[in-house]
């Protein structure tokens, strides 16, 4: 097996990806003006207010790309191709105009997309208009690099579509977002105290539903205060006590809880005498 050199070889990758370009705060994507070059290649789908144009989703959109030799000699033009598109094979070149979205059937398929233009020479003052086109099948950002390879220099073009549907187009809003200012904002002045009015408390003449005293039987109370046990809570529950039974357990809960209520009375008495 014999030995070569690496430059004999060369491995095929993948297909070029278009990485995240962020067209807000990169000028140079769209701002070619510092090409100073004797040839002058104009950028496709220029920006609308800062912003890609909108198309909607299954309609072509195309724009031209002119290439303008200003030198006083002949180019070689040897290639105009895309590098890579996002996503892939959305865009295509064209030697003419696609047809419009009203065109009938015929010219559609007459129509002729290519990836890349073959070589040829550009006379002095010559200008070659090749189309991009491109006809988006979702919605989102739509991306393609196209280098133009011409005589000893390689210069890149990058095309920006924003596709939307129909709907995505009537939510959209035609006004940009702008925060308001603090002057705009409505002020409350707080040096202007005005306070409020107490409501008029009304004095009422006791309940207007007053529940009925709960009447305590002697002997029940007589036991309780003795501390002895009401017989009845010793016998086994049924239903001839039932209702004695439950009885004799709230008058007991009442006299407790007016036990309690006299100790807190009490309590209260000696705070005010205190």
């Amino acid at each position: 097996m014999g030995h070569h050199s690496d430059d004999e070889y060369s491995v095929a990758g993948d297909k070029p990806e278009v990485e995240f370009m962020d067209f807000q705060n990169d000028n140079t994507l769209q701002d070619y003006q510092s090409d100073d070059g004797p040839v002058v290649v104009t950028a496709p789908f220029p920006f609308l207010n800062g912003k890609p144009k909108s198309v909607l989703v299954g309609q072509t959109s195309a724009d031209a790309i002119r290439i303008d030799n200003t030198s006083c000699e002949p180019v070689n033009l040897w290639s105009v191709r895309i590098f890579s598109s996002n996503p892939e094979d959305s865009y295509v070149l064209s030697m003419m105009r696609p047809p419009l979205n009203d065109s009938d059937e015929a010219a559609k398929k007459a129509f002729l997309g290519l990836t890349s233009v073959e070589d040829r020479t550009l006379q002095p003052g010559q200008t070659l208009t090749i189309w991009l086109s491109c006809m988006p099948k979702d919605i989102g950002l739509h991306t393609s690099i196209v280098h133009v390879d011409i005589g000893d220099e390689k210069i890149e073009r990058v095309a920006f579509l924003l596709a939307d549907d129909n709907v995505s187009m009537a939510l959209s809003s035609d006004k940009p977002y702008s925060r308001r200012q603090g002057s705009q904002r409505k002020q409350f002045e707080c040096n202007t105290f005005v306070p409020g009015s107490r409501p008029i408390r009304q004095h009422t003449q006791g309940f207007k539903y007053k529940l009925p005293q709960y009447a305590i039987p002697v002997e029940i109370r007589e036991l309780i205060e003795c501390k002895q046990r009401p017989d009845v809570l010793s016998e086994e529950l049924s239903m001839m006590n039932y209702a004695k039974f439950f009885s004799t357990l709230l008058v007991m809960e009442e006299l407790n809880l007016e036990g309690d209520e006299i100790v807190r009375h009490g309590a209260c008495v000696n705070e005010k005498e205190g």
